[in-house]
């Protein structure tokens, strides 16, 4: 089991990590494949029946994906949403236990929504201030200039 496990988790980090020329540091590499990591297992545990409280990754994947230029909204919710696909595949799961296993999936999906947006409304709410940072410089700049003609004059 623990060798399927670790192939959905590898097929589902090379997905994430193909976009990019070169492999990204260690340091991205490992946090993208403990955060998968822990969602995988996460789902596996809810699908036996065992708690497993494995919110802080997906909140960890979907603000790595939100802040990559790489990944659409909607890729970065498809790169969990093919975990359902993995699973059942590599557990040979029937419609019956596929049914079960997929509804765990979506309700991850549905936070993990919730985190991505959050993370990408962040983002803008930063850029704003970024924004509204650079205006107010502007304007002292073009009030200081003014001072500094009026001084001439």
């Amino acid at each position: 089991m623990d060798e399927k496990i670790s192939a959905i988790v590898e097929r589902t980090v090379g997905k994430i990590l193909s976009h990019y020329p070169i492999t990204p540091a260690v340091e991205v590499v490992n946090y993208v494949h403990e955060a998968v990591s822990k969602i995988v297992k996460g789902i596996l545990e809810r699908y036996l029946n065992r708690d497993a409280n494995f919110e802080d990754a997906i909140e960890d994947l979907m603000r790595y994906l939100a802040t990559d230029r790489n990944f659409s909204p909607s890729e970065s919710l498809r790169i969990l949403g093919d975990i359902k696909k993995e699973l059942r595949k590599e557990l040979n799961l029937n419609d019956r236990e596929a049914i079960k296993l997929y509804e765990i999936v979506d309700e991850v999906l549905y936070r993990a929504f919730e985190f991505y947006y959050a993370c990408r409304a962040k983002i803008f709410e930063l850029r704003l201030k970024e924004k509204d940072r650079d205006l107010e410089i502007m304007r002292r700049i073009i009030e200081f200039s003014r001072l500094a003609e009026d001084r001439k004059d």
